[in-house]
């Protein structure tokens, strides 16, 4: 309450006193006592009205508060002074003291603007009281004067009255001047901060508007000067203090508009009849007449007159207006395409047209001359989003990029961006999540700076659409997830054919390693022993289940896995065949190497090991964990487990009693086990076996296949042959080394130290069966007795 003030009390009583003071002189006592009454009520409304909890609420410093007081307060004294009689000395200087306090309160009130926030910091300059220490001086020189003729002094006698109402002229013509060029010089130097801008243009308007109603007035000798001209001063002042603290800036823009019809039609109007009526004092009545059907008329026709005053005349706010009225409509689509398509009569240039640029996804929307909405991909500048938050009305203008590239290096890529498309302001989209996008207005030919009217209209209109821009965007990434995924369908489709083209390729491949290993298996296997002894490797390859070969020395392990793998489920998968006799598959690390491990190699083929008793025992462990890993089904490949073919010399439970083969290994392997036959129970495959190896070791070396004479393949089919197919290969290769002839001859085997031992006839109490089985193994005739 302006009650509890004591700075309100103190101006009341200095109010009252002149009133009271002028109750003696003056012509009707019932007018200071009018003041006596009103002019209190006057003060207490402005106190009420500048006393705020928070005077930061309204954007205004305790500092413009207080200036507003001292202001209304010189207001008052001049009026209180000028309550009594005319030409008194010590009225006019009290009246000058009023001038002077509301005169210099309002250029304070000026200096004291705040900044709405954003990059753009004002000057300190602007915050100068070297306009009010000008005003000061001036009115210190007018309220020196009458105020020395008024106490007495013995120079005061000779101070001419006429010096005091020059003095008075001056100061408030000066003052006057003060007030244009300070706001002037602020209109300069804060032009592009939004919210301050408006005051000040107010506030030079309203200066100039006093000047012009005043000083012609004055100059016309409608009343005196020392009179007018502090009259025309005061309310320029008090004008001025209301622009500078008025709660909405907006306020002062209307305003404003109407200030300069009125100075465009009332100000010649009232200056034309009042020097009519001062000219023609006889037609007083009649011209007193006109003049308030001419000022019937301007109240009219102002608000007309007014409409084209607005900035960019009224165009930006107009096609605003029409996007927040287009941005109603419930399609999202058509609403952003109506909103853009109101915003191109901010425009005169077809070329230049609006933006919408959405975040996620990154594009641009934007209307063509027909109307069709345009979709592009753009992404935007890394920084324009946390600048325009900062930003008043979250908008980021390209002429407060521009003041700043010299100060904030940081700055000039964005502005840059911004002058490559001719961009005059960027304001952000926001919904509940943070922003999605942003509004970019071309500048096209706009040369003046965005007011606070266009700004808070355009992010009105961005809270309007944050809406249509989420459910579009919201729609365009659903498409663009559907033309993802189609185009990804296509892709994968391609892909799958052309692996599979692979992996039938890759099958063949692994088959025909496999085969070829086989290949000397099932090359001659023409005895029973052979072939019942493939149709269980064979049917326990089908199975799946890890298969147990006990091998004799010199049988061919690898070969006979090889069929196991040919049957297997895994058949088009690799065949990994290993040595667990060699060193360098003794090192466990190389077993849990997942890319140089046996079993990763193996995997979706067979992993054949040869002599697996030989490996170290954590290394069988190892084995038979990842084993039982690979078999267990419902992972997550679709590749089907590595097959595992063991070859042992002996059982597994002798093995594993004889601590050779651990028991992880031997529950592994179960009871899937094959005995393979030696080559001596495979009589009736050795013819194939011999013409088979002696064919393709003279096709290696001769070019055409090498035969065997009918003496020297008798010679092998009496041999025991106790290493088996390693023997018969190594031997079958020698001979053809030393052969001579297109066939291998007995003395061939011979020379490379093949011989028989001899086996004496059996006793005579021996089965014809068993003589038969006997003389079978006997060696030829030829060679008996050596």
């Amino acid at each position: 309450m302006p009650f509890r003030r004591r700075s309100y009390w103190l101006a009341v009583a200095a109010v009252a006193y002149v009133c009271f003071g002028a109750l003696p002189s003056a012509d009707q006592p019932i007018v200071p006592l009018l003041g006596v009454l009103l002019l209190p009520i006057w003060l207490a409304e402005v106190w009420r009205r500048t006393v705020v909890a928070d005077p930061f609420e309204r954007r205004i410093e305790p500092a413009a508060l207080s200036a507003v007081r001292a202001c209304h307060f010189g207001a008052a004294l001049w009026v209180a002074a000028r309550l009594g009689a005319s030409g008194r000395a010590g009225y006019d200087a009290i009246a000058n003291l009023g001038t002077a306090i509301s005169t210099i309160g309002a250029l304070v009130a000026l200096a004291r603007l705040p900044s709405r926030g954003g990059m753009l910091a004002p000057s300190p300059s602007t915050r100068s009281l070297d306009a009010a220490a000008f005003a000061g001086l001036l009115w210190g020189i007018a309220v020196a004067l009458p105020a020395t003729r008024a106490l007495g002094a013995p120079r005061g006698a000779f101070i001419d009255p006429l010096a005091i109402d020059y003095a008075t002229t001056t100061a408030s013509l000066g003052s006057l001047l003060v007030f244009i060029a300070a706001t002037f010089r602020l209109r300069v130097q804060r032009r592009l901060e939004i919210g301050v801008i408006d005051r000040i243009s107010g506030a030079f308007a309203l200066a100039l508007t006093a000047a012009f109603v005043s000083v012609p007035a004055a100059a016309a000798d409608i009343a005196p000067p020392d009179r007018l001209l502090p009259i025309g001063l005061i309310v320029g002042a008090l004008a001025c203090t209301w622009a500078a603290t008025a709660r909405e800036p907006t306020t002062v823009a209307v305003a404003l508009r109407g200030v300069l019809a009125v100075m465009i039609l009332g100000v010649p109007t009232a200056l034309l009849v009042g020097v009519a009526a001062r000219a023609f004092p006889v037609h007083a009545g009649p011209i007193a007449l006109v003049g308030c059907a001419l000022a019937i008329a301007t109240g009219v026709v102002a608000r007309d007159v007014a409409r084209p005053l607005g900035p960019e005349q009224s165009r930006w706010l107009e096609a605003i207006d029409k996007a927040s009225h287009g941005a109603l409509q419930p399609d999202p689509d058509a609403a952003i395409r109506a909103a853009l398509a109101a915003l191109e009569a901010t425009q005169r240039e077809p070329g230049e047209k609006p933006e919408l640029w959405r975040l996620a996804p990154e594009e641009v929307l934007s209307v063509d001359v027909a109307g069709y909405l345009h979709v592009t991909k753009s992404k935007a500048p890394e920084r324009l989003i946390t600048m325009a938050l900062g930003e008043p009305e979250r908008t980021l203008r390209a002429d407060v990029l521009k003041a700043l590239e010299v100060r904030k290096p940081e700055v000039r890529s964005l502005l840059a961006w911004f002058e490559s498309r001719n961009a005059f302001s960027a304001t952000v989209v926001l919904d509940e999540e943070g922003p999605i996008g942003f509004l970019l207005l071309p500048r096209g030919n706009r040369k003046k700076p965005m007011t606070l009217e266009e700004a808070r209209a355009i992010r009105v209109l961005t809270d309007r659409i944050s809406a249509l821009i989420a459910v579009s965007s919201a729609l365009a990434r659903s498409r663009e997830r559907e033309l993802q995924a189609t185009s990804k369908a296509v892709y994968l489709d391609s892909e799958r054919v052309r692996l599979e083209r692979i992996i039938d390729r890759g099958a063949g491949r692994h088959r025909g390693f496999a085969e070829l290993v086989a290949r000397p298996i099932l090359a001659a296997a023409y005895s029973p022993a052979a072939r019942f002894t493939i149709d269980a490797v064979r049917n326990l390859g089908r199975s799946g289940v890890p298969l147990t070969l006990v091998t004799p020395p010199g049988v061919d392990a690898a070969g006979w896995g090889a069929v196991a793998h040919l049957a297997s489920p895994t058949r088009n998968g690799p065949l990994v065949v290993v040595d667990g006799a060699s060193g360098i598959e003794h090192d466990e690390a190389k077993w849990q190497d997942p890319e140089r491990s046996p079993l990763a190699l193996a995997d979706g083929g067979t992993l054949v090991i040869v002599d697996a008793a030989a490996l170290p025992l954590p290394v069988q462990d190892q084995i038979a964990l990842s084993i039982g890993r690979r078999i267990t089904p419902g992972g997550p490949s679709n590749v089907p487990p590595a097959s595992l073919v063991v070859s042992l010399r002996h059982p597994t439970s002798l093995l594993a009693d004889a601590g050779r083969l651990s028991r992880a290994l031997t529950t592994r392997l179960g009871d899937a086990s094959v005995s393979l036959p030696p080559l001596a129970a495979r009589a009736e495959d050795l013819r194939g076996l011999v013409l088979d190896r002696l064919a393709a070791a003279g096709v290696r070396g001769r070019g055409k296949p090498l035969g065997i004479q009918a003496e020297a393949l008798a010679l092998l089919l009496e041999y025991e042959w106790p290493g088996n197919d390693l023997e018969l290969a190594s031997l079958l290769s020698r001979a053809a080394d030393v052969a001579t002839g297109p066939a291998v001859t007995a003395m061939d085997l011979h020379s490379v130290g093949f011989g028989a031992v001899f086996i004496p006839p059996p006793p005579p109490s021996a089965s014809p069966t068993e003589s038969r089985r006997r003389r079978s193994t006997r060696p030829a005739r030829s060679l008996r007795g050596r």
